[in-house]
């Protein structure tokens, strides 16, 4: 008998699916993947405009003090008007990576780019992609482009969220947006499945906007008031805040 199970351990194992590969290496072919595991960040760039960093700053040895990982593993010469810039990553006080290209290595004020995120994609026409859910809702999937000084997020008409979701609680579907649940196209009760399709980019003063375009499982698209509570979450299973 422990033979027997020992060679069918043997064979599950090994007819275990492979994880599928992360986005951008299918998005992006030819670009060479740097997994900062301790940072929680995915880097893919232009090998031949990459050199390796030699010596850290010495001011990211504050971070480590501060119980934060980080590092500078890359100098990018990414050309089309953009200083050579070096790649900053950090892990965030509380699993909230992000990363950012200095100018000088030493001065962390001399930022050219920053955002948050896990996937951070630098093409060699100098524009990058960002993808991942930190310190955000859902993934805002963000394309930076340099204007001369800094790089600046391109504007999108709509957010793509492409979230499976469950309502928690009833939940009104509406032609127009906004919160009037006395108009709704349907009204969905607690413990239904549904698609949240776009968010618009325009935010409130929280940095959010509540309202969501969404379909429901017999293929209706309206407008769902979705806003985020005080510990994060949303009346809707897998959306929620994902950061600080």
């Amino acid at each position: 008998m422990p033979a027997v199970f020992t060679l069918f351990t043997a064979v599950a194992l090994a007819a275990a699916p492979k994880p599928p590969p992360r986005a951008p290496a299918t998005l992006f072919p030819g670009l060479t993947h740097l997994a900062l595991k301790q940072e929680g960040v995915h880097v893919w760039y232009p090998q031949a405009q990459a050199t390796p960093v030699k010596a850290p700053a010495a001011y990211l040895k504050a971070y480590e003090e501060a119980g934060v990982y980080a590092t500078q593993p890359l100098t990018l010469d990414l050309g089309h008007g953009v200083p050579t810039a070096t790649l900053t990553c950090d892990s965030g006080p509380s699993a909230d990576p992000s990363c950012r290209l200095l100018a000088d290595p030493d001065n962390p004020d001399s930022t050219l780019f920053e955002s948050s995120g896990i996937d951070f994609v630098f093409l060699a026409n100098a524009e990058i992609y960002v993808y991942g859910q930190s310190d955000t809702l859902y993934d805002h999937r963000r394309l930076f482009r340099f204007d001369g000084k800094h790089y600046v997020e391109a504007k999108q008409a709509f957010r793509y969220v492409g979230i499976e979701g469950v309502t928690k609680s009833t939940l009104a579907v509406t032609a127009e947006k906004g919160a009037d649940a006395g108009h709704a196209l349907v009204t969905l009760p607690a413990h239904t499945p549904l698609t949240i399709l776009l968010n618009p980019p325009n935010e409130n003063e929280d940095g959010e906007n509540p309202d969501y375009l969404v379909k429901t499982r017999e293929g209706l698209v309206g407008w769902a008031h979705i806003p985020t509570q005080p510990d994060g979450k949303t009346s809707v299973e897998g959306l929620y805040f994902a950061g600080d």
